[in-house]
């Protein structure tokens, strides 16, 4: 119910401005994009592709290892730790995305608007419907339902208690970072943007919600997405003076 409520704000979002009519036919364009992706993905595509499902693998072979180890020490400063982070993960990140959309465009500012509407859109298709999709044909238990990290049960995956795989907030996290990272070439939003990302992912594990798998898993997806969205929208054009880069 929170994820479907937060892809019809995203959605509303996008749509409300008047300025913004083609909002709706741009985020189409980019889901069709997203989805066909793979059918043009040359050996370098495929090759990262590879890589970050080893990724996944190898730390699913560990998650019952590090998941006891972040719970031997886990503690109060942990536990605030992940309470004040979390949100950049869900509602929050949904609400600073708007904000920086809102504001680029009532200050004028491209960057800002872009990066914010970049983030809106990311937002949406990685973890308002490409997560869910995921986790409720993967159906994997979370940590604390005690039945360890290989329990996958398909037919309960419409309870949230089996929706583990992938973290819909590390997708959410690391959709909007990306997407806000990719309009800045200094390093200090990235920075920012990243740090607040890893440490969703990180409170997640700690609170004994997911595997640590499952984090990385979301955070691929959504790097992914925001990636795919952001270089779909730069398009360099010849100018006087060298090229610019503007956003479509």
């Amino acid at each position: 119910m929170k994820r479907t409520f937060a892809v019809l704000v995203v959605a509303h979002t996008l749509l409300s401005v008047p300025a913004h009519a083609g909002e709706l036919q741009r985020a189409a364009a980019d889901l069709k994009s997203l989805v066909t992706a793979p059918l043009h993905w040359r050996a370098k595509e495929w090759k990262r592709f590879g890589e970050g499902t080893a990724l996944v693998l190898a730390v699913g072979v560990a998650d019952k290892q590090i998941e006891d180890a972040f719970q031997r020490n886990r503690s109060s400063a942990t536990n605030s730790f992940a309470k004040a982070i979390t949100p950049f993960g869900g509602g929050r990140a949904l609400q600073v995305s708007a904000l920086l959309f809102g504001a680029g465009a009532l200050f004028k500012n491209p960057r800002v608007e872009d990066a914010g509407r970049d983030s809106l859109e990311a937002e949406l298709w990685a973890a308002g419907v490409i997560t869910p999709i995921i986790k409720r044909e993967i159906g994997r238990a979370r940590p604390f339902v005690g039945e360890g990290p290989y329990s996958l049960k398909t037919d309960q995956a419409h309870a949230d208690a089996y929706q583990s795989f992938p973290s819909g907030h590390a997708t959410n996290a690391f959709a909007a970072a990306t997407a806000i990272a990719g309009h800045y070439d200094n390093w200090i939003v990235p920075t920012i943007v990243y740090t607040l990302a890893t440490g969703v992912a990180v409170s997640r594990v700690n609170d004994h919600v997911h595997w640590p798998s499952d984090v990385v898993a979301g955070a691929l997806i959504g790097r992914a997405v925001a990636r795919g969205i952001v270089t779909r929208h730069l398009a360099i054009v010849p100018a006087k003076r060298g090229i610019a880069v503007l956003i479509r």
